[in-house]
């Protein structure tokens, strides 16, 4: 079972209102940093692959918009839609057909919109197995509602795929893709800072099979805003703070926390480090994380002191004696880089100039290809 499978804003919600064994119960003042579910004013499911009687179309009006959503049968299969994930693609390149479920659009001001969303099936194999429509308010002050588009694509650890379809302001069309995300059903919309906001929280999935098997990677939750066609990461501002403090409290009362320096821990201890930066706790996750890590994991990164040039022919992979380990601080430290959760002044601080590193690396790789070309040339 994947280790936090829920998004944590769900599990700070459950630990909120359920107090289980699992999920310590945070304190009382705690209740106004959980984010709270927003449902939908309107909601449909489209298609079920287990259910015929939701295999029809269908016609909607909210106010003075207006959404259909048409069926074909027989139709080449899309390569792409609303709606993409990587099976579609080799699904339309076998040349089959499929049931095509399109979206069609009207509202006043506005062009008519019409776009494919995907094919329908059973799930795999580049099908939606369901589709469901969902109709919020997602920016404060809009005249015309968005409608959330959803559907499961099936497969291994996936998928949720999910797009936004709105009007501008303008007279335009926008249609804007979510994160792909585990598990099925209508992605959650949530106001986090209980102040009449609507946001999506999803883990980082940049996060996955790095520090740790899949199963038992943690994706810091990203918090997103849609906005006139765009979706903003807004994880960092001040009003969200409580929601992240809370979050670093709570990560480490969650069910299967790995033991400190067993084989998984990694994976946890990048998504609790990742968590506190964002917390603006960084030190604290940084110091926690060094008591507990285990550096002698098997996803930590190689790095070969010999140069390609004296691999030998028709070798692809660095010589076994050459092979060095990444420790896995500055593993860490690097990614959160990379990926924006730490800035350069943050990394260097916590020990690990990346400039420093490779000109360092660089200096021993070139020590040692000259030897070694030395040493094997007469």
């Amino acid at each position: 079972m994947r280790y936090l499978k829920l998004p944590l804003h769900l599990c700070l919600f459950l630990a909120a209102v359920c107090g289980t064994q699992a999920l310590a119960a945070p304190a009382q003042d705690d209740f106004s940093a959980v984010a709270q579910d927003v449902g939908p004013f309107a909601s449909a499911i489209v298609f079920n692959a287990a259910d015929r009687s939701f295999s029809q179309p269908l016609s909607v009006t909210v106010g003075e918009l207006s959404m259909r959503v048409e069926f074909a049968e027989h139709q080449p299969c899309p390569s792409h839609g609303l709606l993409e994930w990587e099976e579609q693609a080799t699904l339309s390149r076998s040349g089959g057909l499929c049931k095509v479920a399109t979206l069609v659009a009207s509202a006043p001001g506005h062009p008519d919109f019409r776009q494919v969303i995907a094919a329908l099936g059973g799930g795999g194999k580049g099908t939606l197995s369901d589709l469901n429509l969902s109709f919020y308010y997602l920016e404060q002050g809009a005249v015309l509602p968005q409608v959330l588009l959803s559907g499961f694509t099936g497969g291994t650890h996936c998928c949720l795929v999910s797009a936004i379809v709105g009007a501008g302001d303008a007279g335009q069309w926008y249609a804007v893709q979510l994160p792909k995300q585990n598990g099925f059903g209508p992605p959650s919309v949530v106001d986090v800072a209980h102040d009449g906001g609507r946001q999506f929280i999803f883990p980082d999935k940049r996060f996955d099979a790095v520090f740790a098997s899949y199963d038992f990677s943690v994706g810091p939750d990203v918090i997103y805003e849609y906005a006139q066609g765009k979706l903003n990461v807004i994880t960092r501002q001040p009003r969200f703070r409580p929601y992240m403090e809370l979050s670093v409290r709570v990560l480490p009362t969650e069910e299967d926390v790995p033991a400190p320096r067993s084989r998984e821990v990694n994976g946890y201890l990048a998504g609790y480090v990742a968590t506190s930066a964002n917390a603006g706790q960084l030190q604290a996750g940084w110091h926690s994380m060094l008591a507990r890590y285990n550096p002698q994991s098997p996803y930590l990164l190689k790095w070969c002191t010999l140069d390609k040039s004296a691999w030998g022919k028709g070798r692809t992979a660095c010589p076994a004696p050459y092979v060095r380990t990444v420790p896995y601080p500055q593993q860490l430290a690097l990614f959160l880089l990379q990926t924006g959760y730490i800035t350069h002044a943050q990394c260097v601080a916590l020990g690990y100039d990346p400039e420093k590193i490779q000109h360092e690396q660089d200096a021993i790789r070139a020590a040692t290809t000259a030897h070694w070309h030395a040493t094997h040339n007469g």
